[in-house]
């Protein structure tokens, strides 16, 4: 069956939206602080539920809508998230136009307490989405989720490469059929990051949702809000990003 097909016809069948990374692996520490610092772990207060997040400017957090709430902690600094600097958020901004039900505008901003002293990821722009955003195209996605069914969140940030197999539209999303590795609970706001020339990534999904139970199967369908389309609900908040 074809991917908008299947797609059409599973969207009801969806798990529970917060979704980690399937065979992936942590990405060390010499890695993890060259190029991951800006990855963040969103946790509940009192409560065991995680979700990942990308500081896009000091004070600033992107996630998914679902994710976005007040009570909420950053944990941030650290390739294990529990002994990361610890930040409260002051602010839950969930975009207008979120669906709960369906996903659309799965997408949400968390300003923080105070700002944080670490690297900063850059946003995909509109117009350098269609010389990226290609089928086929390898991509890497990161976050804090469960490795496989039954067991917890990781303490340790788990990363890997997927390819935007199957790449399709789905309202301010795209989709893309990765067989071996995909997101899971507690990688739900997590960032799918795509090599800009010169060697430098963009931002240019968060997770979102996925089809099916990708933690048993190993992989599949994943839902990532497109970043270049939600980036005038980003830019309208956080100072300096421009649209």
């Amino acid at each position: 069956m074809p991917l908008r097909a299947l797609l059409g016809a599973l969207m009801l069948m969806l798990p529970l939206p917060g979704l980690a990374i399937v065979n992936g692996t942590p990405p060390g520490e010499a890695r993890y602080r060259e190029s991951f610092r800006w990855v963040v772990a969103l946790e509940q207060e009192g409560s065991d539920s995680v979700c990942t997040g990308s500081l896009i400017a000091p004070s600033w957090v992107l996630t998914a809508a679902h994710c976005t709430s007040a009570g909420l902690r950053v944990r941030a600094g650290n390739v294990n998230r529990r002994l990361g600097e610890s930040v409260a958020a002051a602010a839950a901004i969930v975009h207008p136009g979120f669906n709960a039900k369906t996903g659309e505008n799965d997408v949400g901003l968390i300003r923080l307490q105070r700002p944080l002293s670490l690297p900063t990821v850059k946003l995909l722009a509109s117009r350098e989405a269609p010389a990226l955003m290609l089928p086929g195209t390898r991509a890497v996605i990161a976050g804090w989720g469960r490795r496989s069914p039954g067991m917890g969140h990781s303490d340790m940030l788990i990363v890997s490469d997927v390819e935007l197999r199957e790449l399709s539209k789905k309202d301010s999303r795209f989709a893309f059929n990765d067989p071996v590795s995909g997101p899971c609970g507690g990688d739900s706001g997590g960032p799918l990051l795509l090599t800009y020339p010169g060697g430098s990534w963009r931002l240019a999904g968060v997770a979102s949702r996925v089809v099916g139970d990708l933690c048993a199967q190993g992989g599949g369908i994943s839902l990532y809000v497109n970043v270049a389309e939600v980036r005038g609900f980003i830019a309208a908040h956080v100072p300096g990003l421009g649209r």
